[in-house]
């Protein structure tokens, strides 16, 4: 198992692999499961929570593999693994091997993570996604928003409203600029979109208000109960975080708008 997950990192497509980034997850975390589940939207939460820490693809397959080889391994099983957080503490331990091994050698990928983060702008010197894919997923966010507007506009979500009519306008400029340049840099491209979706989020989050974000908040708490302990507190705080803005974007119909969900 293990050198198939280095190979994804070093591999001539190391970049596509990494903005398959939650697809990969789910699919390494389904294969070693035996039976196909439904990944739920606190498990999402936490693999974005990971993706935003900078914790390499890799070293997240390869900490699932080993969670199941470990499980495998016992002589009774009294529950089948049903939630990826299964595996959250194993992916904390291997990501703090990994960052220790690097000590010594490239400063840049020490730390936070961020050099094998920056796999994905290594992606883009490779041209990893066809134009026709990115125009046909910048199409369908603009489709998308159009309805979440539509949507907002019907509930007098006027900030939430107005912040979709803005990022429509900026994805119709950016479709323009894929369109006439000669090689994609996905890295720019992703910064992009990821600013038009936290502009969006944080007007989802003014419209509804404190009191409804405390609603979440407890959600995400109860949700979460049972790891807390287990969980470091920054791993466990963002989680919160990622899974309130899930939860925004579902109820609102807000498409997420990054590379990694193309």
């Amino acid at each position: 198992m293990e050198s198939i997950n280095d190979d994804a990192s070093s591999a001539p497509g190391a970049g596509l692999n990494y903005f398959n980034y939650f697809t990969e997850v789910e699919e390494e975390f389904v294969r070693r499961r035996g039976k196909p589940m439904l990944i739920s939207p606190l498990d999402w939460a936490l693999v974005e929570t990971w993706k935003d820490a900078g914790i390499p693809l890799h070293i997240v397959l390869r900490a699932i593999n080993e969670a199941f080889d470990a499980y495998d391994a016992r002589a009774q099983k009294h529950r089948k693994i049903n939630s990826i957080f299964y595996c959250q503490q194993q992916v904390e331990a291997t990501f703090a091997e990994y960052r220790l091994a690097q000590v010594g050698g490239d400063a840049a990928s020490v730390g936070s993570g961020a050099g094998e983060s920056s796999a994905a702008g290594r992606g883009s010197e490779q041209a990893a996604f066809p134009k026709d894919v990115l125009f046909g997923f910048l199409a369908r966010c603009d489709d998308e928003l159009r309805a979440a507007g539509s949507r907002a506009s019907t509930s007098g979500l006027s900030a939430l409203e107005n912040a979709i009519v803005r990022s429509r306008a900026r994805m119709k400029e950016i479709t323009v600029e894929v369109e006439g340049s000669a090689r994609v840099d996905a890295e720019a491209l992703e910064r992009d979109l990821d600013g038009l979706d936290r502009m969006i989020l944080e007007a989802a989050r003014e419209s509804f208000g404190e009191d409804e974000l405390k609603k979440l908040r407890a959600e995400a708490d109860s949700n979460l109960r049972a790891y807390r302990k287990k969980m470091d507190k920054a791993i466990y705080e963002q989680t919160v975080q990622n899974f309130i803005s899930r939860r925004l974007r579902e109820m609102n119909n807000i498409p997420r708008m990054s590379l990694f969900y193309l």
